[in-house]
């Protein structure tokens, strides 16, 4: 027995020897920074599948492929999930020789059978939207003004600004909009909501208060309008801004995805990036989970019950 313990004492002894060195090969992104307990793995308190984002280990999963008529080599711009439906929408460039050049498609998170892109008796080119998650309905801009789907009929129906190029679209009390021909931001029925800024993208958090991106940078604008608005970064390519269920915004880009924190004194607003993975598109389920693609690839990022994980 004590022959065998020691066997047994002189292999962990080595696994851990070498796990040291394989762990400096490797470097500091993929390797444990500490041998792990045998008990927590076997016990799934260590979760090796998962990736730290903001001091959170989120379970990465793999969901499907997008569906639809992709081009070659696609991107997805906008992603958005109709919560009573557990639907996705997303905004993507079709194939070459379409008579549109940018279109919003549908799935089903639960059965990726169900799945359609938002089309009628016209071209639309739709490609900014956002939901009304209490009146289940889809608002779509497009080169033909706003136009509105339901959860049940996703033909679409004209809502507003006709003839007009619409660029962006932001559900909130009402809806908020911008056109390519006009400075700033529009609220329906009410006219001018910011004014005399050129929005290329832009969100309201859970205070209303508005992060947008324009030809200088990143910025938040306060609902206070007694305070400036602050800059957050200057980094002009930004793929995208979406709102999480807790009204946060997230920005991302090419080098990962950005949380903006709103302080308790507004002009200490900052932007930290929390995690290098870089999507085309993302947006957060109802419970709060990231959904994001990568070309045609949709995976999810789910928060699990430990803190115990990879940093990434």
């Amino acid at each position: 027995m004590d022959r065998a313990l020691a066997v047994v004492y002189a292999t962990l002894v080595l696994q851990a020897l070498w796990g040291s060195a394989f762990s400096s090969l490797l470097g500091p992104r993929t390797a444990a920074t500490k041998i792990v307990n045998q008990r927590e793995v076997e016990g799934n308190e260590y979760c090796h599948s998962c990736v730290k984002i903001d001091n959170i280990c989120y379970n990465h999963t793999y969901l499907f492929e997008l569906p639809g008529p992709l081009s070659e080599n696609p991107v997805v711009e906008r992603m958005g999930i109709m919560n009573f439906t557990n639907v996705i929408f997303y905004t993507f460039e079709p194939k070459f020789g379409d008579k549109e050049y940018s279109k919003v498609g549908y799935v089903s998170l639960y059965y990726p059978e169900f799945f359609g892109v938002i089309s009628g008796g016209q071209s639309f080119n739709f490609g900014p939207f956002d939901i009304d998650h209490r009146m289940k309905k889809v608002y779509l801009g497009g080169s033909d003004g706003i136009w509105v789907v339901d959860d049940v009929d996703y033909f679409p129906t004209y809502f507003s600004e006709k003839s007009n190029l619409i660029t962006n679209v932001v559900v909130k009390d009402s809806v908020y909009f911008t056109t390519s021909n006009h400075k700033g931001i529009f609220k329906y029925f009410a006219g001018h909501y910011v004014v005399n800024l050129t929005i290329h993208k832009f969100v309201l958090d859970g205070e209303y208060n508005i992060v947008y991106l324009n030809d200088t940078g990143l910025y938040i604008s306060f609902l206070n309008r007694n305070q400036i608005d602050v800059k957050l970064s200057t980094e002009l390519r930004m793929r995208g801004l979406t709102v999480d269920m807790k009204g946060t915004v997230y920005a991302w880009h090419a080098y990962g995805i950005y949380k903006v924190t709103v302080g308790q004194v507004l002009s200490q607003s900052t932007l930290k990036r929390i995690t290098s993975i870089a999507p085309d598109a993302m947006t957060f389920d109802e419970s709060n989970n990231i959904i994001y693609s990568i070309k045609k690839e949709l995976n999810k990022l789910a928060k699990v019950a430990t803190s115990k994980c990879f940093g990434r």
